[in-house]
Protein backbone atom coordinates (compact mmCIF):
# COMPACT_ATOMS: atom_id res chain seq x y z
CA UNK A 1 0.00 0.00 0.00
CA UNK A 2 2.60 1.97 0.77
CA UNK A 3 4.39 1.84 -2.26
CA UNK A 4 0.70 2.44 -4.09
CA UNK A 5 0.25 5.83 -2.75
CA UNK A 6 4.12 7.32 -3.15
CA UNK A 7 3.57 6.54 -6.65
CA UNK A 8 3.51 9.60 -8.69
CA UNK A 9 -0.05 10.11 -10.85
CA UNK A 10 1.58 9.54 -13.86
CA UNK A 11 3.43 5.88 -12.78
CA UNK A 12 -0.05 5.32 -11.18
CA UNK A 13 -1.99 6.00 -14.97
CA UNK A 14 0.50 3.78 -16.39
CA UNK A 15 -0.07 0.97 -14.08
CA UNK A 16 -3.87 1.24 -14.55
CA UNK A 17 -3.29 1.44 -18.15
CA UNK A 18 -1.61 -1.42 -18.49
CA UNK A 19 -3.69 -3.50 -15.46
CA UNK A 20 -6.76 -3.16 -17.59
CA UNK A 21 -5.38 -2.73 -21.48
CA UNK A 22 -8.32 -5.21 -22.17
CA UNK A 23 -11.27 -3.94 -20.68
CA UNK A 24 -10.71 -0.17 -21.90
CA UNK A 25 -12.46 0.43 -24.88
CA UNK A 26 -11.00 4.18 -25.64
CA UNK A 27 -7.48 2.12 -26.51
CA UNK A 28 -8.96 1.06 -30.06
CA UNK A 29 -8.36 2.39 -33.19
CA UNK A 30 -10.42 5.15 -34.51
CA UNK A 31 -11.60 7.17 -31.05
CA UNK A 32 -11.84 11.12 -31.68
CA UNK A 33 -9.32 12.93 -29.86
CA UNK A 34 -11.96 14.50 -27.95
CA UNK A 35 -12.89 11.36 -26.24
CA UNK A 36 -9.29 10.48 -25.93
CA UNK A 37 -8.65 13.56 -23.67
CA UNK A 38 -12.22 13.15 -21.42
CA UNK A 39 -10.73 9.18 -21.18
CA UNK A 40 -7.38 10.40 -20.06
CA UNK A 41 -9.25 12.61 -17.43
CA UNK A 42 -11.55 9.68 -16.72
CA UNK A 43 -8.82 7.00 -15.74
CA UNK A 44 -6.83 9.90 -14.00
CA UNK A 45 -9.59 9.79 -11.32
CA UNK A 46 -10.13 6.08 -10.93
CA UNK A 47 -6.68 6.50 -10.21
CA UNK A 48 -6.86 9.42 -7.92
CA UNK A 49 -9.71 8.33 -6.32
CA UNK A 50 -8.87 4.76 -5.85
CA UNK A 51 -11.97 3.14 -7.96
CA UNK A 52 -11.12 -0.17 -10.10
CA UNK A 53 -13.15 -0.98 -13.41
CA UNK A 54 -15.79 -2.90 -11.90
CA UNK A 55 -19.58 -1.30 -11.79
CA UNK A 56 -18.88 -0.63 -8.52
CA UNK A 57 -15.49 1.39 -9.37
CA UNK A 58 -17.35 2.95 -12.22
CA UNK A 59 -20.19 3.90 -10.23
CA UNK A 60 -18.03 5.64 -7.75
CA UNK A 61 -15.95 7.30 -10.31
CA UNK A 62 -19.28 9.26 -11.57
CA UNK A 63 -19.91 10.64 -7.95
CA UNK A 64 -16.64 11.58 -7.40
CA UNK A 65 -16.43 13.31 -11.06
CA UNK A 66 -19.83 15.08 -10.23
CA UNK A 67 -19.32 16.34 -6.79
CA UNK A 68 -15.21 16.26 -6.45
CA UNK A 69 -14.05 17.60 -9.66
CA UNK A 70 -14.84 21.17 -11.89
CA UNK A 71 -16.30 18.83 -14.73
CA UNK A 72 -19.72 18.41 -12.71
CA UNK A 73 -23.00 16.94 -13.90
CA UNK A 74 -23.97 17.86 -16.77
CA UNK A 75 -20.52 18.44 -18.82
CA UNK A 76 -20.41 14.59 -17.36
CA UNK A 77 -23.43 13.67 -19.04
CA UNK A 78 -22.33 15.77 -22.30
CA UNK A 79 -18.74 14.40 -22.11
CA UNK A 80 -19.64 10.49 -21.39
CA UNK A 81 -22.04 10.64 -24.24
CA UNK A 82 -19.56 11.95 -26.59
CA UNK A 83 -17.07 9.54 -26.08
CA UNK A 84 -19.79 6.67 -26.01
CA UNK A 85 -18.55 5.74 -22.55
CA UNK A 86 -21.12 3.11 -21.76
CA UNK A 87 -19.28 0.39 -23.63
CA UNK A 88 -17.63 -0.64 -20.71
CA UNK A 89 -21.07 -1.75 -18.86
CA UNK A 90 -20.85 -4.66 -21.95
CA UNK A 91 -18.39 -6.63 -20.28
CA UNK A 92 -20.23 -7.03 -16.66
CA UNK A 93 -21.96 -9.70 -16.31
CA UNK A 94 -25.97 -10.19 -14.37
CA UNK A 95 -24.08 -11.42 -11.72
CA UNK A 96 -21.42 -8.59 -11.77
CA UNK A 97 -24.63 -6.08 -11.61
CA UNK A 98 -26.21 -7.75 -8.52
CA UNK A 99 -22.82 -8.24 -6.31
CA UNK A 100 -22.10 -4.74 -6.95
CA UNK A 101 -24.97 -2.25 -7.39
CA UNK A 102 -26.54 -2.71 -3.71
CA UNK A 103 -22.42 -1.85 -2.51
CA UNK A 104 -22.55 0.72 -4.59
CA UNK A 105 -25.89 2.41 -3.61
CA UNK A 106 -25.06 1.86 -0.50
CA UNK A 107 -21.80 3.94 -0.87
CA UNK A 108 -23.38 7.14 -2.53
CA UNK A 109 -23.70 9.05 0.43
CA UNK A 110 -20.13 8.81 1.43
CA UNK A 111 -18.64 9.11 -1.31
CA UNK A 112 -20.64 12.66 -1.75
CA UNK A 113 -19.95 13.57 1.70
CA UNK A 114 -16.32 12.92 0.78
CA UNK A 115 -16.57 14.35 -1.99
CA UNK A 116 -17.86 17.39 -0.43
CA UNK A 117 -14.95 17.50 2.47
CA UNK A 118 -12.58 17.99 -0.30
CA UNK A 119 -10.68 21.02 0.25
CA UNK A 120 -11.44 21.98 -3.52
CA UNK A 121 -12.06 20.32 -6.47
CA UNK A 122 -9.66 18.42 -8.46
CA UNK A 123 -9.42 19.85 -11.61
CA UNK A 124 -10.78 17.67 -14.34
CA UNK A 125 -8.43 18.32 -17.64
CA UNK A 126 -6.06 20.65 -15.84
CA UNK A 127 -4.15 17.58 -13.98
CA UNK A 128 -0.57 18.29 -16.21
CA UNK A 129 1.01 19.86 -13.07
CA UNK A 130 -0.04 17.06 -10.66
CA UNK A 131 1.55 14.07 -12.81
CA UNK A 132 4.63 14.00 -10.89
CA UNK A 133 3.42 14.53 -7.66
CA UNK A 134 3.13 11.13 -5.74
CA UNK A 135 -0.63 10.53 -5.25
CA UNK A 136 -0.41 10.46 -1.45
CA UNK A 137 0.58 14.37 -1.59
CA UNK A 138 -2.28 14.98 -3.92
CA UNK A 139 -4.90 13.37 -1.76
CA UNK A 140 -3.37 15.53 1.07
CA UNK A 141 -3.93 18.60 -0.68
CA UNK A 142 -7.46 18.04 -1.81
CA UNK A 143 -8.21 16.26 1.10
CA UNK A 144 -9.38 13.16 -0.92
CA UNK A 145 -10.32 9.89 1.27
CA UNK A 146 -10.91 7.15 -0.94
CA UNK A 147 -13.21 4.22 -0.12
Amino acid sequence: MTEEINRTLRQALEKFHTENRDYLSHNKNGISSEAKTFFKSHDITHVLFGCDISLFGEGSVKIWTIFGTTLGFWNHIRAYKEANAFELSKNYSIGHYVSNIFKFLVAIPVLIMRARNMYKPWPWSEFEPYLDMPISEIRKEFNIQVL
